[in-house]
């Protein structure tokens, strides 16, 4: 299951990278750090619209870096239960209970973020009923 990244967040960035370009175009002066703002506006609006924020199989969560190879991967035993307490995500296992370092909600869509607490949950229930 893929969960991916927020579309409003890559639409805004696009958008800002239009009027950044503008802003540049129109001015006497531009800057190089100026030039480049719509360039990498623009990088990571296309970046939040085609790539996974999160990748879940049965024995692991993989958060994907926006730009990059970089990704975390946490594994997942039979025992391991993921839980939601707002938007934030956090792994309870033998070891304690512990957070989930980038994972939000809001950087979710919504849809696939629905998905991953229905199947968070199935998960969880399943365990409980087989006693693990």
């Amino acid at each position: 299951m893929r969960v991916r990244f927020n579309r409003p967040a890559g639409i805004a960035c696009i958008v800002g990278a239009v009027g950044f370009g503008l802003l540049a175009l129109l001015s006497d002066r531009v800057s190089f750090v100026g030039a480049m703002a719509p360039v990498a506006f623009l990088g990571f609006g296309i970046a939040v619209l085609t790539r996974p924020y999160l990748i879940i199989a049965e024995n692991s969560v993989v958060v994907k870096a926006l730009i990059g190879s970089a990704q975390e991967t946490y594994g997942l035993t039979a025992a391991d239960v993921i839980e939601f307490d707002g938007k934030r995500v956090f792994l309870v296992n033998e070891n304690g209970r512990r957070r989930l370092r980038g994972i939000t909600g809001w950087l979710a869509n919504g849809r696939d973020w629905a998905v991953f607490r229905a199947w968070a949950e199935r998960r969880h229930a399943a365990r409980a009923e087989h006693g693990t």
